[in-house]
């Protein structure tokens, strides 16, 4: 159950500030990529980040999170970000959010995939499963609190497990070339920065208007 903090419970934001800047900056960055490697093909990302990478070395890995290959791959995880980054964004502190997306999910899921697997990977899709695992267990915890909106807080439940399930690979085979590896680690940070909220912050829910 999502604790009570009286004056002090957070808000519902209906204009996900944060999340719309991670977004702009995410766009920034892979217009970068088009516009290093002179095309606008669907890879010209993928030529950019493969040449980034040859460049810098194993450093790279700090900022290929940042990184995307193809328009496709581009545009799934912005639409998959904007809709699960708004929801993780009403629920903790501003500076925890940035904290959380750009260092543990963002950079900490690559370097850890990296280190374990040796897979370099590139792009948000590490970001966009923690994300969803936080909805999933957040979701799930609510279903138990009849001070929310029932049917709402189902799907959001369904929806999120769905999506952690396809991401890891467990609803049929990813697109080939897919760092499924970061996947797997974006939902284990994902469920330890749900878990550090709970413990130490209480995961303040924005209130609900009614029941249903």
């Amino acid at each position: 159950m999502c604790t009570v903090e009286n004056n002090m419970q957070r808000e519902i934001k209906y204009w996900p500030t944060l999340t719309v800047a991670f977004g702009i900056i995410f766009a920034v960055v892979y217009s970068g990529q088009l516009l290093i490697d002179g095309s606008l093909s669907k890879d010209a990302g993928y030529q950019t980040a493969t040449m980034v990478k040859n460049t810098v070395g194993d450093g790279s890995i700090v900022f290929t999170w940042l990184f995307h290959s193809t328009h496709a791959h581009f545009i799934e995880n912005l639409t998959f970000f904007l809709l699960t980054g708004w929801w993780v964004e009403n629920r903790v502190d501003d500076a925890r959010f940035i904290l959380g997306v750009a260092a543990v999910l963002g950079i900490g899921v690559n370097v850890a995939a990296a280190l374990f697997f040796q897979v370099p990977g590139a792009g948000i899709s590490g970001i966009t499963t923690g994300l969803g695992m936080m909805i999933a267990l957040g979701a799930f915890e609510r279903l138990f609190d009849s001070s929310v909106r029932l049917i709402k807080n189902i799907l959001d439940f369904t929806f999120s497990v769905v999506f952690v399930l396809w991401s890891v690979g467990a609803l049929g085979p990813l697109t080939s070339g897919t760092a499924i590896e970061v996947h797997v680690f974006g939902a284990v940070f994902g469920a330890a920065w749900y878990a550090t909220e709970k413990v130490r912050y209480g995961f303040r829910c924005p209130p609900s208007p009614q029941s249903s």
